[in-house]
């Protein structure tokens, strides 16, 4: 058949920045995971628990407690909303139980977004477009991002809203404006933290079950090596190979809240150490894309 026959043509067009390339990649990586019912088992988790903390600080609001009963009924909960000094803010609490949904399903969806792209050479496919390898990290980072911030951030930032629009006044919001800069930085944090071990793990690996094992493996069995490690060698330091005891440390950083000075130092320790694995892995998965060959 000819060419003019099936139709191709040129673009006449003005060529956009490739960089427009990454949303694409965004885009067609959460139709990846939304498009997986299986999927959506692990995410009804996540959203169950959001609606849970929902439900429950819209009773408590509207309930007329007194300040001392409905200040304890949220300790008793686990959801602080005004802090006092040295205290944990509840959204703190709040992100890392949600983060235990982001982790498991990362840990089942790197194989799908990152590991086939791999697996089924479809690396070099995107790589001889325009499309250059800072491109394709940047989207599939990007891409993992709005996954941890759909499950992290935005529930927060709601929960936050909602307690300012059930109180008496919107004083809570002008008080406690701090709280959404706060939000913001601990879910970026999250974003970075996460997206870029993943993603590095996902090139090596890419089949599912390497990259589960090793992604629950970090997350679990390094807490109780560091455990280990600190009761046989009297040092603290050893239970800063936890990561998450070091996203908790960074949360409080991000927060400004701290028990003492102590805790100040560990929290500037932890995100050293995080901010060295991450760089580490940055430069791991650019050896490992610049390894794939490129058909121009």
């Amino acid at each position: 058949m000819g060419i003019n026959n099936a139709h191709y043509y040129g673009w006449e067009g003005e060529l956009h920045s490739p960089w427009w390339a990454t949303l694409a990649i965004v885009r067609v990586a959460l139709l990846q995971v939304f498009r997986r019912k299986s999927y959506w088992l692990v995410i009804g988790l996540g959203v169950f628990q959001f609606l849970m903390y929902w439900i429950i600080i819209y009773v408590l609001t509207q309930a007329r407690l007194p300040a001392d009963a409905q200040r304890d009924m949220y300790e008793w909960f686990g959801f602080t909303p005004k802090a006092e000094a040295g205290e944990e803010i509840g959204y703190i609490r709040f992100m890392q139980q949600q983060s235990v949904v982001v982790m498991i399903l990362l840990a089942f969806s790197g194989s799908l977004l990152v590991g086939t792209d791999f697996r089924n050479r479809s690396l070099p496919f995107y790589l001889s477009r325009r499309v250059d390898r800072r491109h394709y990290i940047v989207g599939k980072l990007l891409a993992i991002s709005v996954i941890i911030s759909l499950l992290t951030t935005l529930p927060a930032l709601l929960l936050f809203i909602e307690f300012g629009m059930f109180t008496p006044s919107t004083g809570y919001w002008a008080e406690h404006w701090d709280v959404v800069p706060s939000v913001l930085a601990y879910g970026l944090a999250f974003c970075v933290v996460l997206s870029i071990p993943l993603v590095t793990i996902s090139a090596y690996l890419q089949r599912m079950a390497p990259i589960a094992i090793t992604w629950s493996t970090i997350f679990v069995m390094l807490g109780r090596l560091g455990s280990y490690l600190r009761d046989a060698t009297d040092n603290d330091d050893w239970k800063l190979i936890d990561p998450w005891l070091d996203i908790r440390l960074l949360g409080k950083l991000c927060f400004g809240t701290f028990s003492d000075d102590y805790e100040y130092w560990r929290a500037l320790k932890a995100t050293a150490l995080l901010a060295t694995i991450c760089v580490i892995c940055l430069v791991a998965l650019t050896r490992r894309v610049r390894a794939v060959d490129i058909v121009e």
